[in-house]
Order: C-alpha cells, then structure tokens, then sequence
C-alpha cells in the first residue's frame, strides 16, 4: 500500500501584484488561525512556506506572540525556514543564496529549531550547484516544482547531484505546490489520485495542501479520513510533514539519478527571459552583491587585522535587507509597479548603507594611520590579487598641477578625465562675494600603479607651480582608432571593427545593437506576430578617440530611429529616438570595456548588444551561482515543444551571473557583465546581450513563446507602466579574448578576470579641502587609539589558482574564506595567509568538519580539490 503524506502549509510570497504591507494584515489574521489549529491540534503540522522573514515580519506587529511561536516550533509543530527568503537561483548571485540559507538558519534557531528540508516551491528554475550548497548546510532533502525536464527523468523521486559528489534526495511537486488543496474541496477521488500519482515510483507520495496566501484548512483530518475510506486506489493517507516523509522515503531503493541545472518547461512554465525584466533592479541588485561580497566583507576582514572589531550584527542586517528582494518574484521583476517601487526603495536604502559602512571603515583606518600627511592618498585592494589595471581616483588638491609618487619616491604617471573648480567657503547667492582663496581642483585620474594582494598603500600628491606633467596628462585626440598592447579598435564607414594583435584575427562590426518588438509581459519576451527586428551597427554616430599612455577611449553619440510602440512597428512607422552614448575603452588589462548609457522612451521592446566573437561553436559556458555550465545554443525539442505538450517554448535564451564564453581549441572570447543577466547564441558565434526589456503588463495571455492563461494573475490585465523602463539606462561590460590554451577552459582564472575588472579600489585622501567626498567626510571622527601602518598580503593567491567565493569576518577571533574550483581538473593550491594563526575547514554554518590546523609559513596547503566543490575555512586571529 502506497502512503500518502499530506502537509499543511501556505506558501506567502512576500510581494508581488500586491505589496508586502498589503498582504501584512492577512498574514496577522492567518497567524492567528495557525496557532489556533496547532495549539488545539486541528493540525498536528504547519509548514510556514520554508522561509522565516514572513514570521520575523509577523512578529513585528505581535511581539507578545514570540513565546507561543516558539513552543509550537520547538515541539516541531510549526515548522519554519531554513531559508530567509524564497530566492531566486539563477540570477542571485551564490554568495547571496549562502546567506540566505545562513541567515535563515541563524533567525529560525532563536525560536528553538529549523526545517532541515531545502524548499523551494515556486523558484524559476533550480541552479545545477543547489544540492552543494544544501550540502554545506548539512541539509540532504529537497522539494521542489519548477524545471524537471521529462526527458531527464520521468521520476519524481531522485537523487540530484552537483559534480562534486554532493547530493540530495529530492521530491518534485506534481502540478504547483496547490494541487493538493483538491482533497480539500473536490470528491473526485479517482481523477485527484490519478493526477497527484503521476510520475511517484516509490510507495511514499508527497501531498501539498497549501497555496497563495492560503487559509488554514480546520476540516483537514476529516478530509484525510474521507479519502482514506473512498481511496480508489488502496492508497494510505497520513497527516504528515516534509522531515518524516523523507525519513520513510529513504528506507526506499533505487532511485535515479540526475545532475545538471532543472530548467525544462517540459512540465511547468520556466519564464525563459524573465532574467531581463526590470533591468534597473538587477544592475543595481548586482552592484550592492559585489559590493558586500568583495568590498564591504573583506573590509570587515582588513580592519580586524588592525583592531577594528567587525560590527556583524549591522552586517547581518544589511544583508536581511537584501535577502528580501532575492524572492524569487522580487528578483525577477514580475510585479505590480506599485511593489516595484518598494523594491527600488529597499535596493536604494541597502545602497547606501553598504556604501556608508564601506566608507566609514575606509576612513576609519586611514585617520589613524601614523605617519599620516596631508594630500597621503591611500589605496585597497580588497581583493587576494595583485593589481595592475589602472586605477580611477578623484583627488583635490589647492593648486591644479601636481605630481603623483609613490612611498620610494618614484614618480607614477597619470590621465587626467577631468578637472572641476571648486569654492569651499559659505556659499552666497552672488559668486562674486566668493574669497577667492577658498577654492581648489576637484580633479578626475586614472593612474599606473600595482598594487599587492588584499593590501593597504600609499600613494604621495605634490602640488606644484608647474603645468609640465599636467599639460601631458591631458586627454589627446588620435584620427580613426584607439590600441593597447592587445587591441586596436577602429571606427570608420559607420562600422567598429577589432584588430587583435596577439591572434591577428580582425573582427568587422565586433559590437553592434538590435532592437526587436516585445509583445511579452514582465514574465517572459515574446516576439510580436509581425515583429521588424532593427539591426544598428552606428553608422549615423559620430567619433572622438584619445590614445592617452594609460587610457585609451573611443567615444559615440548617436540615435537609433524606431516605433514608438507595436501598433507602429507593425506598419514599420519609425517615429521615436532611442539616444545612445556609447563608450569603449582599452587599458592594457585584455579587457575591452564597453559603456553604454540610452535614453528609452520607446515602449514594447528589446534592445541587445550583439558582440562578434570570432569563435564558432554549438555550446556556450556560463557561470552559475558556485560553477560554470555548457548549454547548447539550439535547445532540444525547439521545432516542436507544442506538439510535445511543453508548457512553453524551450528558448535558447539563458541566465549567467558574471561571465559567458565561446571557445574553440585555440581562442575563447568572454563578456564581462555588472547587471546584465541574459544571453543568447545566435549562429553560433555571436554574443546577444539582452540589455533591457520595455513591456507594459504583469502577465499577458497566450503569448507565442508561452501559449495559454496568462502568467502571475490570470484573471486580469494589471498595467505595469513603469516596466517600460522610460528613463536613461546603463549598462556596464567587458569583452575578452584569450588564446593558446591547448583547449583548456581555465574558469578559475576568468573568473579572478571577472572580479579584477568589476570591482574598484576604495581610497581616502588625506586633505581638509573637500569635505564632501562622501557622506561621512563631513563629520568628526576619531582615530582609533592604536595608531597604524600600512600593509600588504594579508591573503596572497599568487600561488593559488582556485577561484575566490568570499572574505568575511566570523566573530571578534576569526573569520571566514571561501573558495571554489570551477576546473575540471582536480587541484593542489598554496594560499599565502600572513593573518592567522591556525585554521579549521568548516561548513557554510561554521561548524568544524576538521580539526584546528597550523598555518605553517604563512601558508595553508589544499590538497585534492575535487572539480566544483566549494572550500570554506575558518581562520583564528
């Protein structure tokens, strides 16, 4: 006899089509009813939807509830995280969804216990390295609905595997994490069972009684006992919960295995292009992840070094702040514009508090340094890297010229962007009134100067009479082209073309736009029935080059004529501008960098960068959250999804977080991207970069890419004007070509490439002129009691060729360093560490799984690092 375990649960999307303080007043009322049913057992189970920020936020508004809460949690009643939100795992970044289930788990443990079951009922797909980082945590069960290919598995009960061996049993949702509610309300037993037995090879089946914002079922066990007395199939039901069900699914043999990312729409819409909604979130969502991850964090790490203790519970919050824009509906994008708002508004308040911590430990630190002069200008690399791209700085100086050198002395060249006059006195409405003793020089630069891993310098600014060095710091005009030592660049006959001088390959329109129409939704791209795709390749721009020694930069101005929206782009009218400023730069780092800014105010389209890669081949590589990943350009069952029954069309449209590459024997060619998370391969050998979407609805019905009602609220248009994007939008990448490789993909060194090229060097200047060079400046601080050096190599990769995942501080005594090999190939790696005494290899939740080991010569030595598997230590100070 097969047994049937029903839980109860609900599952609360913090926001979508309506906003979470819309939905809090439901959620107090229905608390209300969960502890009724559990506290006079209506219910002996109650599964809170896997994520504990609902209940933190619950508790908000009824603290005097805390203690009812945690019995019923700690007698295993009410069940509740492990995650802190129901997060998006294909364009979160794997830093991000660590902390989510970290910060879960730590809130969960105030009320006494957590659900050791990873959850996620409704996420868009399921990333390939989520059963290593369920792994990390020690959880080894995992449901979910979203991306099971039929053709993978025909199963729902099966091992999932990432490639380093980590695993966990995993459960698939028949038909949403709602079907369930069926015993609830519908008598049809035969045609219920037969539905919810679909695809269950073992004799234990998973029920989900639940559903949006569902209210508690009271007549539960009654419905159970219904069921069991007219079951047309000997079926056995049970009152059951997620934990016990695994413990009797276990005791079961023979299941199948499966290994690689879940994103089939074989069994359920997927929303395949979902990764371009609302591109203002997700550039701005990325850019905090990286600041967090590789400023803010290893800022923590640096100021320990130096007797600032880590604030961790302000770190904490921070990161909770994020975490609930991660839900998988908030990361994509697929809301009301009302909910939007809030979620810009959250991104803007994390923005700006990452910012100030940053800066005030920047300032911090460099204030009690004890040697400190004036116009002393301090630089960190926050990375366990030496650097050698250039630098950009904003320095202010009294005198516009000056020289810059370095601490033996040794002058160090520099470009000058820009330079500003500025007045420091008390402003008055007539400038004439202005001491003209109070002004200086706000001067933008780039400069040539290496810096040593994970380090703290200093550079020395000497004002001076002298206009020499200024004069040839100043940008210079060139003719048709910029070059580095790796590239030269032209523009002519309204055509770019790239001449790589190592390979000798030229590429002609290396970079070029396309627009097409949009008739999709906040949900998913969907070409119109008669769509007028326009191909720009800049040849009405005009063209200003400067070949400075350090910065080389190709600037263009231009417009792209198109429909104002799908009405005129059916009859081809083209009666609106999207202006574009675009930006390429070169600065001897093998990187090209690429800025684009437009102005938008074209509604209902797409608009891609298309970048020529030079390579040809059938597979793309992409990073994932904690590896990287092979996808074929033309998907399986493209010709012939609707005959099949797919849900919807299996686009070859994909996710990447950071990087994405076309590889031959002998050359790969990568983008580098801050914000952008989409791509597609057209004709094998070009780049498409989805830029933005503009579309006007939350959900949209029978679309051609995803046929049927539409998808979020199917039973009205809701307008979504704001998703139109009608603003001025940047974007922010890098291309890069590498060669003589033997065919070798070498993912750890692009990805150390990746975060060269998007993270920036914090600095502080030592001067009383400008008071504002942030926000903080302008207050008093005082300088900690010891007073400090400079440093450098505090964790050294040089002789390490695993890719950085993380620096962060612990507690008062230790902290934290991940890594990741994402090489197939198994490694032994040396990490210089001159900061620590011993260190453990821990979990993602701290615990020990080895003993206290010395740091011998400043070195830990990793040996046999499996291909994918993720290294966390815990270093003692």
């Amino acid at each position: 006899m097969k047994k049937v375990h029903v839980y109860a649960n609900t599952h609360w999307d913090y926001e979508w089509y309506f906003t979470a303080n819309e939905s809090i007043v439901q959620l107090i009322y229905h608390m209300d009813e969960v502890i009724e049913a559990l506290e006079t057992g209506s219910l002996n189970y109650y599964l809170l939807d896997g994520q504990v920020s609902i209940l933190e936020e619950y508790l908000k508004y009824m603290p005097k509830n805390f203690e009812r809460i945690k019995k019923l949690v700690s007698e295993k009643k009410l069940l509740i995280g492990p995650w802190y939100t129901q997060t998006d795992e294909l364009i979160i970044s794997g830093e991000s969804i660590v902390r989510n289930l970290f910060y879960g788990i730590k809130s969960c443990k105030e009320f006494g216990d957590y659900f050791k079951v990873g959850y996620l009922p409704d996420s868009f797909g399921q990333t390939k390295d989520l059963p290593k980082i369920l792994n990390g945590f020690s959880i080894h069960d995992f449901i979910f609905w979203r991306g099971l290919p039929k053709n993978l598995c025909s199963d729902r009960e099966f091992i999932w595997e990432s490639e380093d061996g980590s695993e966990v049993l995993t459960s698939n949702i028949k038909n949403g994490y709602y079907y369930g509610g069926n015993i609830i309300y519908n008598d049809d037993i035969e045609n219920v069972e037969k539905t919810f037995s679909d695809g269950v090879s073992k004799n234990n089946i998973l029920l989900s009684v639940g559903g949006d914002q569902r209210y508690i079922d009271f007549n539960l066990k009654e419905r159970i006992d219904f069921y069991n007395k007219n079951s047309k199939n000997n079926l056995l039901y049970i009152e059951s919960n997620c934990e016990e069900y695994f413990k009797e699914l276990r005791k079961e043999n023979n299941f199948k295995r499966v290994k690689g990312e879940l994103t089939s729409p074989s069994n359920s819409k997927i929303h395949r292009s979902i990764y371009s909604s609302r591109y203002d979130h997700k550039y701005l969502n990325d850019k905090i992840e990286r600041r967090l991850i590789y400023q803010l964090e290893p800022l923590f790490v640096i100021g320990q070094s130096l007797g600032l203790s880590p604030k961790t519970d302000m770190l904490e919050n921070i990161w909770k702040k994020l975490l609930l824009n991660h839900a998988h509906d908030s990361a994509c994008g697929c809301n009301s514009d009302k909910t939007n708002r809030s979620i810009t508004s959250r991104l803007i308040d994390v923005d700006q508090l990452s910012y100030s911590a940053s800066d005030y430990i920047v300032r911090k630190i460099c204030e009690s340094i004890e040697d400190k002069k004036n116009n002393d200008l301090f630089i960190f690399n926050t990375l366990p890297y030496k650097r050698n791209n250039p630098i950009k700085l904003n320095v202010s100086t009294k005198s516009k010229f000056f020289t810059i050198k370095n601490e033996c002395g040794n002058e160090i060249k520099y470009n000058i962007l820009s330079q500003e006059k500025v007045y420091r006195g008390s402003i008055k409405r007539n400038e004439s009134e202005h001491n003209p003793e109070l002004y200086y020089y706000i001067t933008t630069l780039i400069i040539e100067h290496p810096l040593s891993p994970l380090s703290l310098e200093r550079i020395k600014i000497y004002e001076t009479e002298s206009s020499e060095i200024y004069e040839s710091s100043k940008a210079k005009n060139s003719d048709n082209f910029i070059e580095d030592s790796f590239y030269k660049i032209y523009f002519y006959d309204g055509k770019l073309t790239l001449f790589n001088k190592i390979t000798k390959i030229l590429l002609q329109d290396f970079i070029s736009l396309e627009d097409s129409g949009d008739d999709g939704d906040t949900y998913d791209y969907s070409p119109p029935i008669l769509d007028r795709k326009i191909q720009h390749s800049f040849s009405e721009s005009s063209a200003t080059f400067n070949n400075d020694s350090i910065f080389k930069s190709l600037k263009m101005q231009s417009y792209i004529r198109l429909p104002l929206n799908l009405k005129d782009r059916e009859l081809n009218i083209l009666n609106t501008y999207l202006k574009y400023d675009l930006k390429i730069e070169l600065n001897n780092s093998g990187n090209i960098l690429v800025h684009l800014t437009v102005d938008n105010h074209t509604q209902d389209h797409r608009l891609r960068a298309v970048i020529n890669s030079g390579v040809v081949s059938n597979i793309s590589i992409a990073d994932t959250p904690f590896g990287i990943i092979e996808r074929l350009n033309t998907p399986e069952n493209i010709d012939c999804w609707r005959e099949i029954g797919w849900k919807e069309e299996p686009s070859p449209i994909y996710p990447f977080l950071n990087f994405v590459t076309l590889k031959n024997k002998n050359i790969s060619t990568s983008v580098l991207s801050k914000g952008i998370k989409e791509y597609e391969i057209l004709e094998n050998s070009k780049i498409a970069l989805t830029l933005f979407r503009s579309v006007g609805f939350l959900g949209k019905p029978n679309l051609l890419r995803r046929p049927g009602i539409a998808s979020g609220q199917e039973f009205k248009y809701i307008q979504t004007p704001d998703s139109q994007l009608q603003e001025k939008l940047k974007f922010k990448f890098a291309i890069r070509f590498e060669h003589n490789f033997n065919g070798e993909f070498d993912a750890n060194s692009l990805k150390k490439e990746y975060q060269l090229y998007a993270i920036t060097t914090p600095y502080y200047q030592i001067q009383e002129l400008n008071l504002f060079t942030n926000t903080l400046k302008y207050f008093v601080m005082h300088p900690l009691k010891d007073k400090l050096k400079t440093f450098e190599n505090l964790i050294d990769f040089s002789e390490c060729n695993l890719a950085l995942s993380s620096i962060f501080p612990i507690d008062k005594s230790s902290y934290g360093l991940r890594l990741v090999n994402l090489n197939s190939k198994k490694e032994k790696e040396v990490i210089k560490v001159t900061f620590g005494k011993d260190y453990e290899i821990i979990n993602m939740l701290y615990e020990d799984i080895s003993s206290k080991r010395d740091i011998i010569d400043s070195k830990i030595i990793l040996d046999n690092i499996k291909y994918g598997e993720i290294i966390n230590l815990k270093i003692y100070i």
